[in-house]
């Protein structure tokens, strides 16, 4: 088992055949790992776990912590942010005195990094291992897929609609990256999805520029009725066919009114299965994409907007 809060460059890099068995200690009953004869900390010692670690090293358990910084030597007048140096203190460097109590070896990620930590631990029960890379950088065998939203946080009804879908999506599917354009509170907002992207709003010459050279597959543009939202402009067409990408638009003005259903568009009814439904459906059929997005290359081609 490797405990980790997240899967990491780390957990990435030098874990990469164990990256399956990573558990975020929050989610995790500590007394489940009695079932594992390996346990592996990357970085940081969970407070809640320590008692219990050094219960399992007596069972004979082999508990192991993962280093890739200088984390057992940190100054108080180093050039660390001061709230990180209290992060790196009561998460890991205030335990380095106990090593020896529920720690068998020590991963390190460099050389120079082995012989710091050896310096820091005088403890001679501890092994210290230098780790190879193992994973084999390999980025080709499977696919992923981009799904973007490039409304701005002007529209909190959608913007809160949308967080169910993300939801949804990333429960179901794990090849899909969410990219969503929003300031400071809403990404506070968005922050428990995964595998989300979130930029900060820019001026329209970045934004053109930046979509331009950028890649989605599907983009969504969901909208309700209001006053304000029925005499918008379909602009957003445009910005979907520079993404070289397929638009799926809320069956409802102002897209039901310009919108080529099944064409060079999608419209769906505002109910979350539906767009559940139609997303899976055009993420499992690049064909379907491809000439949904040609048509709607052909009518800006042919001025016929």
């Amino acid at each position: 088992m490797v405990i980790s809060h997240n899967v990491t460059p780390t957990v990435f890099y030098w874990l990469n055949e164990l990256i399956t068995k990573v558990v975020n200690p929050k989610r995790l009953n500590k007394k489940c790992l009695k079932d594992f004869n390996t346990i592996i900390l990357v970085r940081y010692i969970p407070f809640n776990f320590f008692l219990y670690l050094i219960y399992l090293k007596r069972k004979s358990k082999k508990i192991i912590l993962l280093l890739d910084d200088n984390l057992l030597d940190i100054n108080i007048f180093s050039e660390l942010p001061f709230t990180y140096k209290l992060k790196i203190f009561f998460n890991i460097y205030c335990y380095k005195f106990f090593f020896f109590l529920f720690i068998n070896e020590v991963w390190v990620t460099n050389r120079l990094l082995a012989e710091k930590v050896q310096q820091k631990i005088s403890s001679n029960q501890i092994k210290i291992k230098l780790l190879k890379l193992s994973h084999k950088q390999n980025f080709t065998k499977k696919k992923f897929y981009k799904i973007s939203y490039l409304g701005t946080s002007s529209h909190p009804i959608e913007l809160r609609w949308l967080k169910t879908l993300f939801l949804e999506i990333q429960q179901q599917r794990k090849d899909c990256l969410i990219e969503i354009y929003v300031n400071k509170k809403w990404r506070n907002y968005f922050r428990s999805i995964p595998r989300i992207k979130m930029i900060y709003p820019m001026d329209w010459e970045t934004f053109f520029l930046d979509t331009s050279i950028g890649k989605s597959d599907i983009v969504l543009n969901p909208i309700f009725n209001s006053n304000f939202n029925n005499f918008r402009s379909p602009t957003k067409f445009f910005d979907i066919a520079r993404l070289k990408a397929v638009g799926i638009y809320s069956n409802s003005k102002p897209f039901c009114d310009f919108i080529n259903n099944n064409h060079d568009g999608v419209l769906v009814d505002n109910n979350i299965e539906s767009w559940v439904e139609k997303i899976f459906f055009l993420l499992d059929n690049s064909k379907e994409r491809e000439r949904l997005f040609l048509n709607s290359l052909k009518r800006i081609e042919k001025n016929s907007i």
